[in-house]
């Protein structure tokens, strides 16, 4: 099964090109990224991304997969939303 951790890294370089500026917006470092990258793909039986002297570009399977990775993240950062204060009530 595809780890979400490893679809939100997927996303980071997808959006931003590069393992550096993906481990920047995530919080870690660039060799974690390249390590989650790697799952993902193996994991996937596919190459998500070609490697260029410029960073990385999607490949056609990347470019399959990214938009339900999108709709992944919006259900998820959607879920937080409506959890995040559910058990919070009222007091008066």
């Amino acid at each position: 099964m595809i780890d979400w951790d490893d679809l939100r890294v997927f996303l980071a370089v997808g959006r931003r090109g590069t393992l550096a500026k993906a481990a920047s917006a995530l919080g870690i470092n660039a060799t974690t990224v390249g390590r989650r990258l790697e799952k993902l793909e193996e994991t996937a039986g596919a190459r998500l991304f070609d490697r260029t002297p410029d960073g990385y570009a999607l490949t056609s399977a990347g470019r399959d997969l990214l938009p339900r990775a999108e709709r992944m993240e919006a259900e998820a950062l959607a879920l937080e939303r409506a959890v995040r204060g559910a058990d919070q009530r009222e007091a008066g």
